[in-house]
């Protein structure tokens, strides 16, 4: 640790700069589209704006625990593209620092990758959730000595459900769907867009989510099935984007709210045990990122963070002359 930190209870150093994503005001924009890996967050960073355009540079930005932040523009506006890595404890670190490094409302898409349990999106197509909810291994079950008898025939734990933003999640569908119609016409291996289901957080990738592993005592293998029947709806099983959902919800600022929406490719079909193609991620990857920009600049933000003193304030009169 190199930094001088202040307040144990939210951590910030001397520059006021959050603990883990490493960023401060006037560093994230109101806009953020967060995916889990660097390279995915770079390949969609190339169709920000050109900065002799913008008239500022784009701001990056890695923090120690390995947070990526990239602010540029798209189209002219602010936007932010956040790499955070895996699991709900990363989506946790990166909505209250980001939350707490702006001001204003805050509209997030995640995009990332799952598991499909739904036989109209194969490896190759993407999901577009309406709402999601979470599946908690429950460790009592597996003590020594349980504490809480009302639960020992549980392993697993479902939650309820959250819902998408639905202005955002019509938005981000109606963008996803123009940006894939073209490729689908001619690659039977990508698409179709998938909407109007539920998507499933595990607390992680082989246990919560009914992966079978003989090295370990898991007692998850009926629990593809118990999906299906709490929630039939249910078409995509990851670990980040009901996390998401969940945390929007539980926002207190009403008045300066976080407007949450998802998508994810699908790389396993979870009942068929197929899996995706490089050559078809390398088809998707980017031209989903930029269905989710597009659905970002069409969000509208009545409380946007003034442009003076963020890393997106021209050093120059650019050609959009702001």
């Amino acid at each position: 640790m190199r930094e001088t930190i202040s307040n144990a209870n939210f951590p910030k150093d001397e520059e006021d700069r959050v603990y883990h994503i490493g960023v401060r005001l006037g560093e994230v924009a109101n806009r953020i589209l967060t995916v889990g890996d660097h390279v995915r967050a770079r390949k969609i960073a190339k169709h920000l704006d050109n900065p002799e355009e913008t008239g500022h540079p784009i701001f990056e930005h890695t923090s120690q625990r390995g947070f990526l932040t990239i602010t540029g523009r798209y189209k002219g506006v602010p936007v932010s593209i956040m790499a955070i890595g895996m699991g709900n404890p990363m989506m946790d670190f990166f909505v209250r620092e980001t939350r707490a490094s702006t001001e204003g409302t805050l509209a997030i898409i995640r995009f990332g990758s799952c598991g499909s349990i739904s036989h109209l999106a194969p490896p190759g197509a993407v999901i577009v959730p309406t709402g999601g909810y979470c599946i908690r291994r429950n460790i009592d079950y597996f003590a020594d000595e349980p504490v809480n008898p009302e639960l020992k025939d549980k392993p697993y734990i479902f939650s309820g459900t959250f819902k998408a933003d639905e202005e955002m999640t019509q938005i981000l569908s109606d963008t996803i769907k123009e940006a894939l119609a073209p490729i689908e016409a001619e690659n039977s291996n990508v698409g179709p867009v998938l909407t109007n289901g539920l998507n499933v957080d595990g607390c992680s990738f082989y246990s919560a989510q009914g992966r079978q592993d003989p090295a370990f005592w898991d007692d998850n293998q009926t629990l593809l099935k118990e999906i299906i029947i709490n929630y039939p709806n249910t078409h995509s099983v990851e670990m980040e984007t009901s996390m998401l959902f969940h945390l929007a919800r539980c926002c207190k600022d009403k008045e300066n709210p976080i407007r949450s929406a998802g998508c994810m490719q699908v790389f396993a079909d979870r009942l068929t045990n197929g899996f995706i193609s490089p050559d078809v991620v390398g088809i998707l990857e980017p031209v989903v990122g930029k269905g989710c920009l597009e659905a970002l600049i069409r969000v509208n933000i009545e409380n946007e963070m003034p442009v003076s003193g963020t890393v997106w304030e021209p050093l120059s009169v650019g050609k959009n002359g702001n």
